[in-house]
C-alpha cells in the first residue's frame, strides 16, 4: 500500500475554498444586474408593457441557492478530504510501528538461535532462551492475529455465533488463568455478581477482554492496578474494567476506538499498534452490546464499560 504525502495544507486549501467561493457570489451577483439592466433597456426599447418594476429577485434568489449548495458539496468534500489526510497519517504511523514489532521479536529469535549455535550454552541458560523465544514469538504471533482480525473486521467477514454462557464463571475463570499470566506485582481486583447469563461468542469475548487488560497494562505505570466489575441491572450485564494507568485526554477519547488511532504521548515510550480498541468496539457491537469510555483526563486512569443484553434464565428471574 503506497501512502501518499499531502501536496497541500488543508488549512490553506479551506482558505482558497472561501476565497474562491466569495468571488463567484460576487461575479455572480455582478453578472446577474450587469444582464438584468442590459435586459431591461431591450424591453423598454421594444416591448415596455411587458416591463415589472424592480429586479426579479426570484431568479436572484434561485442563482444564490444554487451557490449555496455547490458550497455545500464542496465543504461536504472538504471534510472527507481532510479525514483522508487524518487516516492517511494514521495509516503511515501504524506501517512504521507494525514493521519495529515484527523486526524486533525476528530479531531477537535470531539473535538467540545464533547464540545457541556457537556458543552451546549450559541448560540452564538454554532453559533462560528458549522461554525468551517463545515470548518473542507469542507477542509477534499476537500482532499477527490483531492485524489479521482488524482486517476481517473492517470488511465485515467476522460473523459470530453466540450462544447462551454464564458470563459470571466465564469472566471468573478467563480472569484466574489471565492473572497467572501477569508479574506478580500486579494488583488485580474483581467483583463478579453470580448467575449473570449472556449471549457470547467465548472466543471472540476473550479476544475483548484480552485486549482491554493488555491495554491496561500497557498504559500503567508500575505497580499496575487494575479492577474487574460485574454486574446486571434493568436487564443488561455491565462490565467495568479499570485502571490507574495514565488516562485519555477529553480531545482523543472519542477517537481511540478508530483503526490505526493511537495515543500521542510525548513524555511516553509505550507505543500500541492502534488495533485492540478498533478490535474491541466491533466485537462488542457483534455482541449486540455497547462500549463507552471514562477517563477524567491524563494520569487519571480509564473505564471501560461495556454493555450486553442480559439473558433472564429460571435462576435470575
Amino acid at each position: 500500500m503506497k501512502l501518499q504525502r499531502p501536496s497541500i495544507n488543508p488549512l490553506l486549501a479551506f482558505i482558497a475554498i472561501q476565497f474562491t467561493w466569495i468571488v463567484v457570489v460576487v461575479f455572480w451577483i455582478y453578472w446577474f444586474l450587469g444582464s438584468h439592466r442590459r435586459l431591461r433597456s431591450i424591453a423598454e426599447k421594444y416591448s415596455p408593457e411587458l416591463l415589472q418594476p424592480g429586479i426579479d429577485w426570484v431568479i436572484l434568489t434561485e442563482g444564490l441557492l444554487l451557490l449555496f449548495v455547490i458550497l455545500a458539496g464542496v465543504y461536504v468534500i472538504f471534510l472527507y478530504w481532510r479525514r483522508q489526510l487524518a487516516l492517511n497519517r494514521e495509516q503511515k504511523s501504524f506501517v512504521s510501528q507494525v514493521t519495529h514489532e515484527l523486526k524486533s521479536p525476528v530479531a531477537s529469535v535470531q539473535l538467540h538461535l545464533e547464540t545457541i549455535r556457537r556458543h552451546h550454552p549450559a541448560e540452564e541458560q538454554l532453559d533462560g532462551f528458549i522461554d525468551t523465544m517463545l515470548a518473542d514469538t507469542e507477542r509477534l504471533n499476537s500482532l499477527i492475529n490483531k492485524m489479521i482480525t482488524a482486517n476481517r473486521l473492517e470488511q465485515s467477514r467476522w460473523r459470530l455465533t453466540l450462544r447462551p454462557c454464564n458470563l459470571s464463571e466465564f469472566l471468573d475463570d478467563y480472569m484466574r488463568q489471565w492473572r497467572n499470566t501477569q508479574d506478580d506485582s500486579l494488583q488485580l481486583s474483581c467483583e463478579i455478581a453470580p448467575d449473570i447469563h449472556a449471549n457470547i461468542e467465548p472466543d471472540s469475548f476473550s479476544m475483548v477482554l484480552r485486549n482491554l487488560l493488555e491495554n491496561a497494562v500497557l498504559y500503567s505505570d508500575p505497580p499496575v492496578k487494575i479492577s474487574v466489575e460485574l454486574k446486571a441491572s434493568h436487564q443488561r450485564c455491565h462490565l467495568l474494567v479499570r485502571d490507574q494507568g495514565r488516562g485519555i485526554a477529553a480531545s482523543e477519547q472519542h477517537k481511540v476506538f478508530r483503526l490505526f488511532y493511537r495515543l500521542h504521548r510525548e513524555d511516553s515510550h509505550v507505543k500500541g499498534s492502534g488495533l485492540g480498541l478498533f478490535i474491541v468496539r466491533a466485537l462488542v457491537k457483534r455482541h449486540k452490546g455497547q462500549i463507552m469510555l471514562h477517563s477524567h483526563g491524563p494520569g487519571k486512569g480509564t473505564t471501560f464499560h461495556i454493555i450486553l443484553p442480559e439473558l433472564v434464565t429460571e435462576t435470575n428471574a
